[in-house]
């Protein structure tokens, strides 16, 4: 699980350095000014913190709440509708024979793992828009907006997972 984790901060700092490298590119017109820094970027600073800030802040805060209090929800109904299936335990008995490393709750502990992640970045966004997001500067832009990247990361890996789920509880009903 924490692999999973690094290659998703690794994944969404590559993915905000690429966009600042093009952003240098294209808004500074490295062809004739071949310098690493312009006004244009610096601009960004104060765009990201007169129109952004507040509403990354408002939406990372609702949804890190929303998240905690459905988190108990979703695993709780999933342990009940799909790891608790007889379908379910069969295909697990199955497959525990060629691989002693499975354990019967393996998914739905990864599932919890992975929604305390997101909900933990959620609130981590949201405080950093209002901690370092108040400064003006560029740089605090860019890490602000970084934040809001990793948290959307993790929640949309979260719900590849539960996707996963429901499809196996699906699969087991038919």
């Amino acid at each position: 699980m924490i692999k999973r984790i690094v290659v998703i901060v690794i994944s969404s700092i590559m993915i905000a350095a690429a966009f600042y490298a093009l952003a240098i590119f294209f808004i500074c017109d490295q062809m004739h000014n071949k310098k690493i820094f312009c006004y244009g970027v610096a601009e960004f600073g104060e765009f990201y913190s007169k129109n952004i800030r507040g509403h990354l802040f408002a939406g990372f805060l609702a949804l890190g709440g929303f998240l905690l209090s459905l988190k108990t929800f979703i695993i709780v109904n999933m342990k009940e509708n799909v790891y608790d299936n007889e379908q379910y335990r069969e295909n697990w008995r199955g497959q525990k024979k060629h691989d002693d490393t499975l354990e019967l709750y393996g998914p739905l502990k990864e599932l919890s793992d992975l929604l305390y992640y997101a909900i933990i970045a959620s609130f981590f966004t949201a405080i950093l828009q209002m901690t370092l997001g108040l400064y003006g500067h560029w740089f605090t832009a860019i890490i602000c907006s970084w934040s809001a990247l990793l948290s959307v990361m993790l929640i949309i890996d979260s719900l590849r997972i539960i996707k996963r789920n429901l499809d196996s509880w699906f699969d087991s009903i038919k």
